[in-house]
């Protein structure tokens, strides 16, 4: 029983869906056939709107640079001033491995190197807990020295 209503309501939406797609093109302009002695003032865009193809992206520096980057084009002058948005897409996307590869170096990098810092102080005798309880000595001593001089000179007046 239920998986009967189930295919009913599909079948259902498969229609609505249908039917939608039937209504949002009724709108749509068709595209008339265009002869080559009729030629109106627009036929370049017309003929551009029903290209069928890949949008085109228009490029800008640093996505020139990208492209010649993963080696795309030679040059940079060879890089046409629109490329096809699927090329940019795959440029974009080997640059972003490209430069996660980069930050993973200087992640292993700063490890290799905090790790040597580190076994340089151990072998040095530093570590927190030694540090800390220098700090606290200098505070209380710079405290002491602090109160000394205030008692000195409150006896001094009175």
């Amino acid at each position: 029983m239920l998986c009967t209503k189930l295919t009913r309501q599909l079948k259902l939406l498969s229609v609505r869906q249908i039917h939608s797609t039937f209504v949002k093109n009724e709108s749509k302009p068709v595209p008339e056939k265009s002869t080559t002695t009729q030629a109106a003032p627009n036929t370049a865009q017309q003929i551009t709107e029903n290209v069928i193809g890949s949008p085109l992206h228009i490029v800008s520096n640093i996505d020139k640079r990208i492209l010649v980057w993963v080696k795309r084009y030679p040059s940079m002058e060879e890089v046409p001033p629109k490329v096809p948005i699927e090329t940019m897409l795959r440029a974009h996307s080997k640059i972003r491995i490209h430069i996660c590869y980069g930050i993973m170096a200087f992640a292993i990098i700063g490890f290799y190197v905090s790790v040597k810092i580190g076994k340089r102080d151990v072998a040095s005798g530093k570590n927190i807990l030694t540090e800390r309880a220098k700090w606290y000595n200098e505070v209380k001593e710079k405290a002491r020295k602090e109160k000394e001089q205030q008692e000195a000179v409150s006896t001094e007046k009175v």
